[in-house]
């Protein structure tokens, strides 16, 4: 786990999504200041779903229209088919927001392959973040989650290429996935302001344990923002392998947000 890493701990999803919640319009108010632009990029899966459907309060048309969404990841699979992810942000926040429509930069999934839908989304972000003259995108946050083999986004372990530098974008392509995937690169995560894992449930206990206590190698450990934030979220079924003395040394954080 990076050293600077800040691990809150929440007694549910609610209590969660409410601090992700605070924190999403705290960073979006900071970026909006800083640059006139909010740079998300979501994650899929269901366990944000929850999160998405309660960013729908955020009642403040000012902030949407200069808000930019991207997806971390995506199947290559047809845009009604249930493992698209836009699918799903598009029935929790897209459709419930009053977001430019060209502000929602969705990957388009209709590509020969995961290699043309990667070089689709790599000129996107190019061409939207030209304004920052750096070599690589600046997101201002970048929402992740885990997967039981310590996959992020479409980052899977065993992948040749995952600390390639020089990478925006990567497409996937395993025998063990059922569809192939587009992802933005490891160096595109480490490059965020803001990277918050929000991980729920009993079965994600397991790879958390060994993740923030064991230091296993995988793609979700080698998340370390070189000049940004990581916040891990879980919910107390997530945590219930971490021993007592790590969430002792996490505690004060955990009580002080119990209590907001």
């Amino acid at each position: 786990m990076a050293t600077q890493a800040k691990v809150l701990i929440f007694e549910n999803s609610f209590i969660l999504a409410n601090y992700l919640l605070k924190l999403w319009q705290g960073i979006a108010q900071q970026s909006i200041s800083d640059h006139n632009q909010f740079n998300v990029a979501l994650s899929g899966g269901r366990t944000p779903a929850e999160f998405y459907c309660r960013l729908t309060t955020i009642d403040d048309d000012a902030v949407w229209r200069k808000t930019h969404l991207f997806l971390g990841d995506e199947h290559v699979v047809t845009a009604g088919h249930k493992e698209n992810n836009y699918r799903m942000i598009k029935s929790s926040l897209v459709d419930y927001i009053h977001i430019p429509r060209g502000h929602v930069h969705m990957i388009p999934t209709d590509a020969d392959n995961a290699a043309v839908a990667a070089e689709h989304l790599k000129h996107e972000l190019i061409g939207h973040f030209s304004y920052q003259r750096k070599p690589l995108p600046t997101f201002d946050l970048i929402l992740l989650g885990v997967g039981e083999d310590g996959h992020t986004a479409s980052l899977f372990p065993g992948m040749d290429n995952i600390a390639d530098p020089n990478l925006v974008t990567v497409p996937v392509s395993l025998p063990h996935l059922k569809n192939d995937r587009v992802s933005i690169s490891l160096s595109v995560i480490n490059n965020a302001r803001y990277v918050i894992f929000l991980i729920l449930g009993a079965h994600k206990s397991e790879i958390m344990y060994k993740i923030l206590e064991e230091n296993f190698t995988c793609p979700a450990s080698q998340v370390n923002p070189a000049n940004g934030e990581l916040i891990f979220l879980l919910d107390n079924e997530a945590a219930r392998k971490l021993s007592r003395s790590f969430i002792h040394a996490h505690e004060q954080d955990t009580l002080s947000l119990k209590q907001e």
